[in-house]
């Protein structure tokens, strides 16, 4: 972001594992009318997973100059905010994106929902699913030229109107810095989920192995040194074992192996 000088400004601090990430991200959180460049990042992280420590900047270019764009709020009809049904090959900044917001995309208007994401656990089979929810229940922003009118705004399936000054009032245009705001508490918000589920899941990872490794000694033979690991070990005397006690012991195995696909750890972790 331009900081006034002529020169370029970091914000945001997450982890990108690529630059087309680090695009889609900043895009998602300026919409459009910016240069995007993702900066070098530096990562470092600890042992315990309760103290990883993590760092992403975003630098974004000088804003574009059309003075003839303007933010305006538009009323969501009830069920519009709603996640609209996934769709393979959607870019990333849209992954979650509400049933609002595709359609406005869809008719090529430029749409910002502050949002954020949240797990909810499904009660029959208990897995953690992940939901965008609106920050602004019934409302999004959409950046226009009101030259062009917006009786196009008004088709959009889900558009209940627009909000203006009154009955005979123009639609309110709200500015820049007013949606900036929302933009950034946005980000943080989500940035901040993203870094407690990371924690949480590494937490579980980490407690569930420990747990299984610990009934894994108890199975097999001792005298185990110490230089040697549990799964090693395991490996050595498996077929020395009675089929009953192999089987539970193979059971682990498999169990311990399953645990870097997160779903498996999601009954022994809390929403987030």
């Amino acid at each position: 972001m331009s900081n006034g000088k002529g020169g370029k400004k970091a914000w945001g601090d997450e982890i990108f594992e690529t630059r087309e990430a680090a695009t889609s991200t900043a895009l998602s959180c300026v919409v459009s009318g910016f240069d995007i460049v993702p900066a070098k990042e530096v990562i470092h992280f600890g042992k315990n997973p309760s103290s990883h420590a993590y760092h992403r900047s975003i630098l974004i270019g000088d804003r574009l100059n059309d003075d003839s764009m303007r933010w305006y709020a538009v009323r969501v009809a009830p069920g519009f905010q709603r996640m609209a049904k996934a769709i393979d090959g959607i870019p990333e900044h849209r992954r979650g994106e509400s049933i609002i917001e595709r359609n406005l995309r869809q008719a090529n208007i430029d749409v910002f929902m502050p949002a954020f994401w949240k797990e909810i656990r499904k009660h029959r089979s208990r897995k953690l699913v992940e939901r965008r929810l609106p920050m602004l229940v019934g409302y999004a922003f959409i950046r226009r030229d009101p030259g062009t009118g917006f009786d196009q705004v008004r088709e959009v399936d889900g558009v209940n109107g627009i909000v203006s000054r009154g009955r005979d009032g123009g639609p309110i245009a709200f500015s820049e810095g007013d949606v900036q705001t929302l933009m950034i508490a946005a980000f943080d918000r989500n940035q901040a989920y993203k870094f407690q589920r990371a924690t949480a899941l590494e937490t579980a990872r980490h407690v569930r192995r420990k747990q299984l490794n610990t009934e894994l000694g108890r199975l097999l033979p001792k005298g185990r040194a110490r230089t040697v690991s549990l799964r090693y070990h395991a490996e050595a005397c498996i077929n020395s074992l009675e089929d009953r006690m192999k089987e539970r012991v193979l059971g682990i195995i498999q169990t311990l192996d399953g645990l870097e696909n997160d779903e498996h750890l999601d009954e022994y972790r809390e929403a987030v």
